[in-house]
């Protein structure tokens, strides 16, 4: 194998992968717009953001959903919390500022 097939070959699948890197950021957007929805219910209705057993329940479907695509449990928990964590980061700032909003 020459030095250009071995470029040519890698430059494809890292363009690939750039795509597909694309596409988990556009889906993460999405995910978080809904989650953006969800605050502002949780807002109105003046429930906590953090919800302990759907947080459970969203984890195992994590992990379960990974094992079909043979992703370790650690990997996907990780991913899990890591999203999670952003998410009510995302839900607290909304709800303080909309306490903000009222001077409270």
């Amino acid at each position: 194998m020459t030095e250009k097939l071995w470029r040519d070959g890698i430059a494809m699948y890292r363009t690939e992968i750039d795509e597909i890197d694309k596409r988990v950021v556009e889906v993460l957007a999405s995910r978080f717009e809904v989650a953006k929805k969800v605050a502002a219910l949780k807002r109105a209705w003046r429930k906590p953001v953090l919800q302990r057993d759907r947080a459970v329940q969203v984890e195992r479907s994590y992990i379960a959903m990974g094992e079909r695509y043979q992703l370790s449990e650690q990997f996907m928990s990780r991913l899990y919390r890591l999203i999670h964590e952003e998410t009510c980061r995302m839900e607290r700032e909304m709800i303080q500022d909309e306490c903000a909003g009222q001077g409270n």
